[in-house]
């Protein structure tokens, strides 16, 4: 009996749908405990649970973790609204950080460019006034 309401417990936060917990954060043995509607730590009675369920917790919290750090989201994982408008809100500020580096980046080459051009036109302008001096005499007269 308790061992079946562990295993719809898990079930059920695997599932995203939990009834006594919330289902947002990683999935721990507590969480299946208080699922469950038993006691802190009632699982730890039962080490073959513990055993057949530590792999899928690591599992689940693994693929959560990607997730949650902008990676693609598998449909094994349910995102809560909340942790969903999190991953969107570091996404924005991750790309706003790059669009301004690119910026940044644009203004300085701009300038670097344009200081080399400046170069050029004094160098042409150098150039000039060396050769104004210089008579050119029409080669056919």
């Amino acid at each position: 009996m308790t061992v079946a309401r562990f295993r719809e417990a898990l079930l059920r936060l695997l599932e995203g749908r939990p009834t006594r917990t919330k289902a947002s954060g990683k999935l721990t043995f507590n969480k299946i405990n208080i699922e469950a509607g038993q006691g802190n730590s009632y699982i730890h009675k039962f080490p073959e649970l513990k055993v057949e369920f530590e792999p899928i917790i690591e599992d689940y919290n693994k693929k959560k973790d990607k997730a949650l750090c902008g990676g693609i989201v598998l449909p094994e994982v349910t995102l809560t609204t909340e942790e969903r408008l999190k991953l969107e809100l570091k996404r924005e500020i991750g790309l706003k950080e790059s669009y301004r580096k690119e910026r940044d980046d644009a203004k300085k080459a701009q300038k670097e460019l344009e200081a080399i051009h400046n170069t050029l036109l004094f160098r042409i302008y150098d150039l000039q006034e060396e050769l104004r001096p210089l008579k050119v005499i029409d080669i056919k007269s």
